[in-house]
């Protein structure tokens, strides 16, 4: 098939990294050159063409049809939810989890301040248990927040849990389980047969799907 009518936004760092080798093993040329600040690389018959930004942008951009496809983590789409945008498969690698974390193994007890970056993730797991608690929105250094009394739990992503231990900290659930997912527009996947065989050279898929599919409220068809 020619790949010239379809483009990929990537999300950077894990996702990027396992998207490579996963291209690689389909026999698709990888263009991007780690040492470049390129992040656009133009469609050719051989391959998509290839998009690369921040995690959170990559549902914008596949919702608005800048991308046809992306990759990005499960975490993502569901702290930053788009309708326009369907997932489409499990690529099974860069898995990780989203955990409530504090300095002792014990679920909070009244109210409770939570530091994050995952503000819709521990709202909405929070609101589940009718647990009241107050958000702090941090960017980084999560694990400090309990260490320096301005939180005393986290809700954070972790892969081997080895930062959480090095800061004493211990993991009291496991609120998500993440891993990289193909997502399509909505509007592309139903009209542009290129999109579908794309999910299909990445997942070794030849059976058929049906562009007409009811999708369900998440926007999903695995």
């Amino acid at each position: 098939m020619s790949y010239h009518n379809v483009t990929i936004a990537i999300a950077k760092g894990r996702i990027m990294e396992g998207t490579r080798s996963l291209w690689q093993q389909k026999g698709l040329p990888w263009p991007v050159d780690e040492d470049s600040r390129q992040l656009w690389f133009a469609p050719e018959n051989e391959r998509p063409g290839v998009l690369i930004a921040r995690a959170r942008d990559i549902p914008t951009l596949v919702g608005l049809g800048i991308a046809d496809l992306g990759i990005v983590g499960l975490d993502v789409l569901e702290e930053y939810p788009n309708t326009h945008v369907l997932q489409v498969a499990d690529l099974n690698f860069a898995h990780c989890r989203v955990v409530l974390a504090g300095q002792k193994n014990q679920w909070p007890v009244g109210p409770t301040r939570i530091a994050t970056k995952y503000q819709r993730i521990a709202q909405n797991y929070f609101n589940v248990h009718r647990h009241p608690v107050e958000i702090l929105p941090l960017s980084g250094s999560l694990e400090l927040a309990p260490v320096i009394g301005l939180a005393p739990y986290i809700v954070d992503i972790v892969d081997t849990g080895n930062t959480l231990r090095q800061h004493h900290l211990i993991e009291i659930t496991t609120i998500l389980k993440s891993s990289a997912r193909l997502i399509a527009n909505q509007s592309h996947w139903r009209t542009k047969p290129e999109v579908e065989q794309v999910r299909r050279t990445l997942k070794n898929d030849d059976s058929p799907m049906d562009s007409s599919a009811n999708f369900g409220p998440k926007g999903s068809i695995l």
